[in-house]
């Protein structure tokens, strides 16, 4: 095959191939998402934390991840996880979590917080 017929070929492709879109990632704040939790002993060691997320926007999330840090008395992280918020988080609604800690028995508070989530697109 000769270069020319290549080049001719690559146009050819070019010329069908659905035109690329740009796309524009813009960051997300959670600012209006809120997270209430509550913490019970389970067993010699592990921490049960559940609780919910509630989100103030006009648009559903999805995707959303919760991270559990258990602190000691010196607010040293001594036991983590995390996990999937259960379903979507309708807008103005909340959904549930539940996560399960490994835990030395030495957390005297915990930090819950949004890891991560996306808004549910509106098929622009």
């Amino acid at each position: 095959m000769s270069y020319r017929a290549l080049l001719t070929g690559v146009g050819i492709l070019l010329a069908l191939a659905p035109a690329a879109r740009a796309q524009t990632f813009t960051p997300q704040s959670a600012s209006r998402l809120a997270v209430s939790f509550t913490t019970e002993r389970v067993g010699g060691g592990r921490v049960l934390v559940y609780g919910d997320v509630r989100n103030g926007t006009d648009a559903p999330c999805e995707r959303v991840i919760v991270s559990v840090e258990g602190l000691d008395e010196n607010g040293r992280v001594v036991s983590r996880g995390r996990a999937y918020v259960f379903g979507v988080v309708p807008s103005r609604g909340s959904s549930t979590f539940e996560v399960r800690l490994s835990s030395p028995g030495s957390e005297r508070r915990f930090r819950v917080a949004i890891e991560s989530f996306q808004f549910v697109s509106t098929g622009n």
